[in-house]
């Protein structure tokens, strides 16, 4: 199959970006990540706007230097194959996001606080009547 040299994906965008939203989350930067995974900031750059294409080993590696599943960034919905994410993956994703930014909290008490705010939302919440309180 023949590609065109200038021809980007939707999935190579949205892939770029997940990575740069994550990695923003960890706190890292461009230059970090790139020591994480042995290349140059340069290529994070392209990466993340959707330039160059990420092969399957580069989204391990940099799934791993984010402390992520590599299926976080792989089963994403994929525009070309016109389906959607499984609905569990979807919640998945959700929350490995939450989990993203809550490392990405650098202070232990904005962390309580932060804990202690969605606490105080699980509790606000309606209770079905004949459905379990799940534990915190």
């Amino acid at each position: 199959m023949y590609w065109e040299k200038t021809e980007t994906f939707m999935s190579d965008k949205a892939l770029g970006e997940l990575i740069r939203q994550t990695r923003k989350s960890c706190g890292l930067s461009q230059m970090q990540l790139a020591d994480r995974i042995g290349i140059s900031y340069q290529q994070v750059q392209k990466y993340e706007r959707g330039i160059n294409r990420l092969t399957l080993s580069r989204i391990e590696q940099i799934a791993e230097a984010l402390g992520m599943p590599s299926s976080f960034f792989l089963d994403e919905e994929d525009p070309r194959k016109g389906g959607e994410p499984n609905a569990l993956q979807a919640i998945f994703n959700e929350e490995a996001r939450l989990l993203m930014l809550y490392r990405g909290l650098r202070s232990k008490k904005l962390k309580r606080g932060f804990l202690g705010m969605i606490e105080d939302f699980v509790k606000m919440l309606p209770r079905e009547k004949d459905e379990p309180q799940e534990q915190i």
